[in-house]
């Protein structure tokens, strides 16, 4: 059951610098060695329920004058970031609340974010960036469960009295047509997943966040991520903005699992960061651990990419510019 938080119309916050200004860097924090070197945190849970809230900070590498880049506004700029916000999953080298709900108000105040894609969100995080950017912001936040043999689910808590956990989108509008993506879940254990929503007059917005590879990568019946992308992108259908942490690595020679993603990635709609049309080329590392993991997908024409190193989370934050407004 999805939960929608909204506020009565009110003045917008100022928008942030150009996305080709390469200023405001924030360094990042020191990393936890005991995290695995994929996510660097123990297993995630899943997705189920109510709507949260949430906000972002700082730069690290930047990617303008993009395919399809024109020079004539309105601009739009979405962000996709996974805050990190959960004790349980190791988290706590990177702040707490304040400091995620600071991030997510830099994000929106001082990048121009208007619409923010989040995962691994906390409900009072989330709650205590919107309050600050004002009436003109809306959330929707689905929380993860935890589903056991027995079919009970169990909300993951993010500790600290922050509320649930979950992902979902943050805007400068009120959010229209949210609707959960159904896409594979594990049989038991944690439950991501994705929904779609529209904020204002913007383009339609899908935030995701995919399950974990299986353990036995050749195992290929019990791989989900595959479907999980396929349902995503028939789901966000034309004109979209889709994106999130995918748990995956770009397509490409040495990514044994390449062929998880859909040949209409990379294609029929091009990513934040890609130059060459059916290429990911070699895109910057969005996770402590040197990968790509986080993404912003869409057909429509990209004016400039940024990724933020916050500082706050163990994943970066990805910004895309596109036309539109809200």
């Amino acid at each position: 059951m999805l939960v929608a938080v909204h506020r009565p119309a009110g003045t917008q916050p100022p928008p942030g610098p150009p996305l080709s200004d390469p200023g405001n860097t924030v360094p990042p924090t020191s990393s936890d060695p005991s995290r695995p070197l994929l996510r660097r945190r123990a297993l995630l849970g899943a997705a189920a329920g109510a709507l949260l809230l949430a906000l972002v900070p700082g730069v690290r590498h930047g990617v303008t004058a993009l395919a399809g880049q024109q020079d004539d506004g309105p601009w739009l700029t979405v962000a996709t970031w996974n805050t990190c916000g959960i004790d349980a999953w190791g988290c706590t080298p990177f702040g707490d609340g304040k400091a995620k709900a600071d991030t997510l108000v830099a994000l929106a105040e001082q990048h121009g974010a208007r619409v923010l894609l989040l995962q691994e969100a906390c409900e009072g995080d989330a709650e205590a960036a919107r309050q600050r950017l004002g009436a003109d912001w809306h959330l929707a936040l689905q929380p993860y469960e935890q589903l056991d043999a027995t079919g009970a689910r169990t909300p993951v808590d993010c500790g600290a009295d922050r509320g649930r956990a979950g992902y979902g989108v943050l805007a400068a509008a009120p959010l229209t047509g949210t609707t959960p993506v159904a896409a594979p879940q594990p049989a038991t254990g944690l439950q991501r997943g994705a929904l779609c929503t529209t904020p204002g007059h913007g383009p339609r917005i899908c935030a995701a966040h995919l399950s974990l590879p299986p353990a036995d990568r050749s195992d290929r019946a019990a791989e989900l991520r595959d479907d999980q992308l396929a349902a995503l992108l028939a789901a966000a259908g034309d004109g979209a903005v889709l994106g999130g942490d995918f748990n995956a690595r770009p397509p490409g020679p040495g990514n044994r699992d390449s062929w998880i993603w859909p040949t209409a990635y990379y294609d029929r709609v091009q990513e934040c960061e890609q130059r060459t049309p059916g290429s990911p080329g070699r895109p910057g590392p969005t996770h402590d651990n040197g990968e790509k993991l986080d993404y912003l997908f869409t057909a429509l024409p990209r004016h400039g990419c940024r990724i933020v190193d916050t500082g706050a989370s163990d994943h970066r934050a990805l910004l895309l510019t596109v036309p539109g407004s809200l």
